[in-house]
């Protein structure tokens, strides 16, 4: 079919098409009222270090803290700390269910970093997110204790508490209804061809 033929066929069928697409955006809509929505909750945490205020030191405090940020992503999902977190907010969940709720993002060079929760109810992932930050901090303070009075030499500090968000992370209505569209112009596209073929078979 020449181009030409083409556009004069979807002209002459754009009703079709249009029920088409309103008719997939409208059952991708459903779809997405049927999913629990799921949200989330960053606390942003800073790592420091105590010591000397000279030039190299800090440098390498910093260089220290930078590169120990890796392994507290290994302590977000530790098994204790989950249990403590567990225990702290009296969640029906174990250490397993909890860890699957939490993760830890950062960007190299930095000495932030964010712990995320996500949870089906968003006041519980902001609780979640905050919980695990002090606990956390706490964890790390006493792993990193001299034990002779001193300051821990590695603390976590908050710099900003997690926050209840107002819309889910899932499911993106938006990315669905997009989605529903391209496949409603699928189909009206296919009806239409089939219709023109259906047409000219019978004359």
């Amino acid at each position: 079919m020449a181009v030409r033929g083409f556009g004069r066929t979807m002209r002459a069928g754009w009703r079709i098409v249009a029920v088409s697409i309103a008719l997939s955006m409208a059952t991708a809509f459903g779809i997405t009222s049927l999913i629990t929505p799921v949200y989330e909750s960053r606390t942003q945490m800073f790592v420091s270090t105590s010591g000397s205020t000279y030039s190299p030191d800090v440098y390498e405090g910093n260089l220290f803290s930078q590169q120990a940020i890796p392994a507290y992503a290994g302590l977000v999902a530790n098994e204790a700390l989950a249990s403590t977190v567990i225990a702290d907010l009296a969640l029906d969940l174990t250490p397993a269910e909890l860890a699957d709720k939490v993760t830890m993002t950062y960007s190299p060079d930095t000495v932030v970093f964010d712990i995320v929760a996500t949870d089906t109810s968003p006041e519980l992932a902001r609780d979640i997110a905050d919980t695990i930050a002090r606990e956390l901090s706490a964890l790390v303070a006493d792993l990193n204790a001299p034990g002779n009075g001193e300051p821990p030499s590695v603390m976590l500090k908050m710099v900003s508490q997690a926050e209840v968000s107002d819309a889910p992370i899932s499911p993106n209505t938006v990315v669905y209804l997009a989605w529903g569209a391209a496949v409603g112009l699928l189909i009206g596209t296919a009806l239409v061809l089939v219709r023109r073929r259906s047409n000219g078979t019978a004359h």
